[in-house]
């Protein structure tokens, strides 16, 4: 097995500078991964990439950006993340799923420190306040090492702000740059607001080739350095242009309310963030969570349909990666917290573990007990089981996933049921906001079925769901089958020929 990693690695990184065989050596290595893929599941995901190159999908054409405009790190590290988590690490899921009786998540949110060097207006993190403590080293690598052992390749940072912590975490000296060097299998997906942002880090970045800064922006510099602090636009601007010339795989975070949604769901916005180099554009919704939520900032309906049409139009005509975290439900089998298959978890400054970044409740601290599995320990509470176990009583429409403001009623049930703790003090969203949020939750539930069944967006995926039963993507790849490596040697063998 790993003469055949290292051979995908060298493929993939022979792509570099090659721009007139790009099609076809991808074409071979889809080919060749579908010989080798352990499941139905990513065999069809392979087809889905043959199927784009042969229509010179938009995502061919990212793929060629990001071979032409990152350090050759970013390259290989792409494929062995592929490799290993697609493949080995799948391979581990579906063993820790026979010894445990549960399908570990995909990935985990890790938020080592809440402390930021700015002060955002509605930021869920901010909430916790500026003196609260933070995690270590030790807890770091503890728990990363414990998401590794169950198969998963591919960590988010969150925060605060992560950059605080990039050479050193207090009382070492070690930080995240060590941590990513030290975990070169694996891939660190870093949530920033990118003002800390300097030469020298994004040169460690490209030298490490494992790391991607996600840089938070609101739009241009009115509604960026309104929620933000005058300036920040510009440091923003600024941060991309050295990320651009060290050629670091880099992307955007953008918190869409009512305020600045008609900018950022513009064609002018997203092809801004092309043009500044961004390869992925992650979408997040205003949820009114934390202390003192504002109402006011949260997408109408209607304004939540707009950017439903908008990320779904950009991610099939635009070379750039485009995800909402609420609106892209249909493409990973609706709400992802909670642990589920194909899901995640997080883990808070505190140690507190919770279903996600937004659902602030917990009955699991890493600092508890001295068990050497927290988040085994988190994912087989009742708390947690309790929320998996709605996300699929209610067989809801994927356009429709949060358990926060599109099915309030699954979480209040679960924090009542488990007694899960708030992990922070004034928390409204399950008291005060619940009457609003349901009437919210009904006015959105009709638009959504709606396109849903009308296959405004995502067409045809409803039929697939109903194929499977509404079993849950990775759920669904689980297969006693084959695994890496026995399928039609002879085959495998002459395609590696025919790509060298």
């Amino acid at each position: 097995m790993s003469t055949l990693k290292s051979r995908i690695t060298n493929a993939v990184v022979s792509l570099t500078g090659d721009s007139k065989r790009l099609p076809h050596r991808l074409h071979t290595i889809a080919h060749l991964g579908k010989h080798l893929a352990p499941t139905a599941g990513h065999r069809r995901l392979l087809t889905l990439l043959e199927r784009a190159i042969e229509e010179n999908h938009p995502s061919i054409q990212l793929i060629a950006r990001i071979m032409d405009q990152t350090s050759r790190p970013y390259h290989a590290a792409l494929a062995r993340l592929f490799v290993e988590h697609a493949w080995e690490g799948y391979r581990q899921r579906d063993q820790f799923r026979k010894e445990h009786g549960l399908f570990p998540p995909s990935f985990i949110v890790l938020s080592p420190l809440a402390a930021c060097n700015l002060g955002c207006q509605g930021c869920y993190a901010g909430a916790y306040g500026h003196q609260e403590p933070m995690l270590s080293y030790a807890d770091i690598e503890r728990i990363i090492r414990e998401a590794k052992g169950w198969g998963s390749r591919f960590i988010t940072i969150s925060g605060g702000e992560p950059t605080l912590l990039w050479r050193r975490v207090p009382g070492e000296q070690r930080g995240l740059r060590d941590l990513a060097r030290e975990h070169q299998d694996m891939g660190f997906l870093v949530y920033t607001n990118g003002t800390l942002i300097s030469d020298d880090m994004a040169a460690e970045m490209a030298e490490l080739g494992n790391v991607s800064p996600a840089l938070s922006i609101e739009g241009y510099r009115e509604h960026t350095d309104g929620r933000r602090g005058d300036g920040v636009f510009d440091r923003l601007l600024h941060a991309m242009e050295i990320l651009r010339r060290h050629k670091v795989l880099f992307g955007a975070s953008v918190t869409y309310t009512q305020r600045n949604l008609e900018t950022v769901a513009s064609d002018e916005f997203i092809e801004f963030l092309i043009a500044q180099g961004c390869f992925y554009a992650w979408y997040f919704m205003y949820i009114p969570v934390g202390r003192a939520p504002d109402l006011s900032l949260m997408v109408t309906p209607e304004q939540r349909r707009q950017m439903a049409r908008k990320t779904y139009e950009w991610l099939t005509r635009r070379p750039i990666f485009v995800a909402d975290f609420w609106n892209s439900g249909p493409l990973v089998g609706g709400c992802i917290a909670a642990g589920r298959p194909n899901g995640y978890l997080h883990v808070n400054h505190r140690g507190d573990i919770t279903p996600c970044v937004f659902m602030m409740y917990s009955t699991h601290n890493i600092h508890d007990s001295q068990s050497e599995t927290p988040l085994l320990d988190a994912l087989r509470s009742d708390f947690f089981q309790h929320l998996r176990a709605g996300q699929q009583e209610v067989e809801h429409n994927p356009l429709s996933p949060c358990l926060i403001v599109d099915h309030p009623e699954v979480l209040r049930e679960a924090v009542e049921a488990t007694g899960a703790r708030s992990t922070q003090e004034g928390q409204t969203v399950l008291t005060e906001l619940q009457p609003e949020l349901a009437e919210r939750a009904a006015q959105w539930q009709a638009i959504a079925d709606e396109m849903w069944h009308g296959g405004e967006v995502y067409p045809g995926v409803a039929e697939t769901y109903n194929e499977n039963n509404w079993q849950w993507p990775e759920a669904a790849m689980v297969s006693p089958a084959g695994m890496v490596g026995r399928r039609r040697p002879r085959e495998v063998h002459r395609l590696w020929r025919s790509a060298s």
